[in-house]
């Protein structure tokens, strides 16, 4: 009987304790105004320094536009996350092409863009896309993180093994 008794008492006395205490609920910090903020001079930052930078993650996504014999057509469009605030800025889309082999013969659309096109150091080609944003894939792509953001996540969307 006197364990029952102890456990009443220190379930009353526990609900006492946290009947009384207030949760406060903290709001983020300024948000990040990405239109004055300079991306590629963070991004050129972030490569000489030991850790990435606490207010701003760099990721892309990648969906299929078109599946072909020989190669694969995505769009990869690069984010700026704020990791305080949870908000997102669209940096750069565009339209890539992968070849599954090195020599394979590619025949395409090109779209018109702003962006220059060019062949990446792993063989996928850009080939634009319709939407202007601020900054372009390929001036984007030469960082290290977002280069090996884009292999993750067209590895992970095409189901291939391509190293960083």
């Amino acid at each position: 009987m006197k364990t029952s008794n102890v456990l009443k008492l220190l379930a009353l006395l526990l609900i006492v304790i946290f009947s009384f205490s207030k949760v406060k609920k903290t709001k983020p910090k300024a948000t990040l105004n990405f239109e004055k903020i300079n991306i590629v001079q963070i991004l050129s930052e972030q490569e000489f320094e030991c850790r990435p930078s606490a207010e701003l993650t760099f990721y892309v996504e990648s969906t299929l536009v078109k599946k072909f014999r020989g190669y694969s057509t995505i769009n990869a469009t690069v984010f700026a996350l704020n990791r305080f605030s949870g908000e997102s800025s669209l940096l750069a889309n565009e339209n890539i092409i992968v070849p599954f082999h090195k020599d394979a013969v590619l025949h395409y659309d090109k779209t018109k863009s702003d962006c220059e096109k060019t062949i990446l150091t792993n063989g996928d080609r850009i080939v634009g896309s319709q939407i202007n944003t601020k900054y372009c894939f390929n001036e984007l792509i030469k960082h290290e993180v977002i280069y090996n953001s884009y292999i993750r996540s067209t590895n992970k969307l095409l189901d291939i093994q391509r190293i960083f």
